[in-house]
Order: C-alpha cells, then structure tokens, then sequence
C-alpha cells in the first residue's frame, strides 16, 4: 500500500538472501513514479543493477501514485522475474546466489525525508 510515499520511495521483495551474511541478495523493486530494478548486493562493490544496463528503468505497467500495487517475484532456477498487479516487468538470468532467505524492502532514496508503505498478505510458495 501506497501511503502517500514520496516518488523516489523504492520497495519490493528481496529474495535469497545469504546467511550468514546478511547483506547478500538479490532485490526486485519498483517506485511510485513508476521506476523499477532488479539488483544484486555485492560485498565488494555497489548494488548491480541486473536490468537496464545497470540503471532504473520506467514501464508503463507500473501506474503512477496508485493507492496500492500487488507485487510479485520469482526467483529460482537462475532466474528473476518482477512482477507488479499481475504484469510482468522485467526478468533477467543470474545464478550468483541459488537460495537463501525471502523478505521485504523499502528504501527511502537519499533526498526522501521519508518513506510510507504498508505490505500485508505476504506469501511465499517454493518454486517446483
């Protein structure tokens, strides 16, 4: 849900996340100005951007300031897809990280002074 976040606000889903090392994973998010990106962490460089070249990416699937939005990712055998209300956004190939930990992310940006979004219903289903 969408609380009236500001546009750079970025959230979504963060899949297999490495333990012990927390700060490895992969992370599938989109902005309420209709921005997207599929990442990887990295201990020894910044976050990779698997999509676009490296960089953020507009669609047009991604309605602008909506109230909400139902997001979706797999991410398995090699393979991220994003999803948001049902359409798919994006989807790259990378096997750096094969399983590990599922959760959810909200990143502010560094000019936001805040960021406001709810997530409920979460659920995850093992790929076959």
């Amino acid at each position: 849900k969408n609380n009236n976040t500001p546009a750079t606000t970025a959230f979504g889903i963060v899949c297999d996340q490495q333990q012990p090392l927390n700060d490895l994973y992969y992370y599938l998010v989109m902005t309420p100005a209709g921005e997207y990106a599929i990442a990887e962490t990295s201990l020894t460089q910044n976050d990779v951007f698997l999509t676009n070249n490296d960089t953020w990416a507009e669609s047009d699937l991604i309605s602008a300031d909506a109230p909400s939005y139902r997001l979706g990712a797999d991410c398995g055998n090699g393979t991220l897809t994003f999803y948001v209300d049902g359409q798919q956004v994006a989807s790259v190939a990378d096997d750096t990280y094969t399983d590990g930990s599922v959760g959810l992310l909200t990143w502010s940006g560094e000019e936001a002074s805040s960021a406001d979004v709810t997530f409920d219903d979460f659920v995850v289903t093992k790929l076959k």
